[in-house]
């Protein structure tokens, strides 16, 4: 018998099964649609003890609530989401937790809202175990967003640097799309955001609903392929996921 229950979390919401973005939480339909695939399809890394750093309303705790044993979600104390679902309020350059504590760090779109960058990846390694996985998403082509705590963006060359600095091999890196994603992007910002337009909006994250589905068939799959770290580079990306395994304590 199928459960018809709705469960939400922050922006996102499980019926049926399926998580779905909620369009009445945000217009940002593409990027968190392909960040949903991104999890999904890189879910075996997921497992264990995990830390949702940055976990504003623990949207993916979906996701990972099932694969993992336990987890811990850590925000800052002035995050502008639900502060309800944070277990731990702490900055990610200086993490409360024991070294080689979690199994797992997922940490998406967040990096750049740290001041202390540096010491932001070299707190989320110092908690991870040996062989344990981070799980890693940021902009990179992307407007400045809950201003005025969004401080940096990243090449591929910077995060790979960071991580592999801090003891972490790369697994894989994959881009938001090229350059037809991004264009679509910034066209639904401008109606959205800039318009204001309540019709348009709602339009707007219908049209985008049915644009992935179209580029989720004939795109995500070459996408989410591990591609060599030359070829993710010379992408005109939004931003980048990438999922880095601890090789080394530092």
């Amino acid at each position: 018998m199928k459960n018809n229950k709705t469960v939400r979390r922050g922006f996102l919401y499980q019926k049926n099964g399926k998580i779905k973005v909620d369009h009445r939480k945000t217009n940002s339909i593409l990027l968190n649609n392909l960040q949903i695939d991104f999890l999904l399809r890189n879910c075996q890394y997921m497992k264990g003890f995990l830390l949702d750093a940055g976990c504003g309303e623990k949207p993916y705790s979906l996701i990972y609530e099932k694969l993992t044993e336990q987890s811990i979600g850590c925000d800052v104390p002035y995050c502008i989401h639900d502060q309800s679902a944070v277990d731990v309020f702490a900055t990610l350059d200086e993490l409360p937790f024991q070294n080689n504590m979690f199994d797992t760090v997922l940490c998406t779109n967040v990096m750049e809202h740290v001041a202390e960058n540096g010491k932001a990846f070299s707190e989320l390694s110092r908690v991870l175990k040996h062989n344990g996985h981070m799980l890693l998403s940021v902009p990179f082509l992307y407007p400045t967003h809950e201003a005025p705590h969004d401080f940096y963006r990243y090449s591929v060359y910077g995060l790979i640097y960071q991580l592999e600095k801090n003891g972490m091999e790369i697994v894989s890196v994959t881009p938001w799309g090229g350059i037809g994603l991004l264009v679509l992007i910034y066209c639904n910002l401008f109606l959205c955001k800039f318009l204001k337009v309540k019709a348009i909006n709602s339009f707007g994250c219908i049209l985008q609903e049915g644009i992935y589905s179209v580029y989720r068939k004939l795109c995500l799959n070459r996408l989410m392929i591990n591609g060599t770290k030359k070829r993710m580079a010379k992408t005109i990306s939004t931003g980048y996921f990438i999922v880095a395994r601890k090789a080394r304590e530092r």
